[in-house]
């Protein structure tokens, strides 16, 4: 099927869960991008905008039918220009998306580990709920100079796993293999 709006949208991030439906992360640059009501966002922030779909391809959530059913569809991001670079899901059916944003009001969850912009670009970890309606958490994750997401995995206990690039020297680090950003 056919995913976007009027303007340049870019799927990056393919995640399938047991039950075969897919989540799908990317960059929209449409203002009429198709969202569900109830979503966690339902306007576009501008400059490229975050998007995290979730689709039955089979259409097995409700009457079964060779149709593919779109269970939510939501925009994810700030003023800025924001990207999801890669998609996981949990057990329970939550996405976790990674990617990068220039947004300083890129949207964070109170007491997350960053809330505020590092600058230049940061990377960003956000957790959807399973109906598409919430973010369970979303935190910068970056330091004065440019970071990105690149890709998420989830284990079985849900904690995420992160990797990407920084040209930030001052990239936050717990116990480091690296203590300093080579160049």
């Amino acid at each position: 099927t056919y995913f976007g709006g009027a303007g340049g949208d870019i799927g990056y991030g393919l995640a399938v869960d047991s039950n075969g439906i897919a989540y799908i992360t990317g960059i929209s640059n449409s203002s009429n991008f198709p969202t569900t009501s109830g979503s966690q966002s339902g306007s576009y922030g501008g400059s490229g905008d975050v998007f995290g779909a979730k689709i039955d391809p089979a259409g097995t959530t409700s009457t079964p039918t060779t149709t593919p059913q779109l269970i939510y569809s939501t925009y994810l991001g700030g003023s800025g220009t924001d990207s999801g670079n890669a998609i996981a899901v949990d057990a329970g059916g939550d996405a976790y998306i990674t990617g990068y944003t220039t947004s300083s009001n890129f949207p964070t969850t109170a007491g997350a580990f960053q809330i505020t912009y590092g600058g230049a670009r940061d990377a960003f970890v956000t957790e959807v709920n399973s109906t598409g309606t919430g973010l369970v958490y979303s935190t910068y994750l970056g330091g004065t100079d440019a970071d990105a997401g690149m890709g998420i995995a989830v284990d079985s206990s849900n904690n995420a796993y992160v990797t990407g690039s920084t040209q930030s020297p001052n990239f936050p680090t717990l116990t480091p293999v690296q203590t300093l950003n080579a160049g």
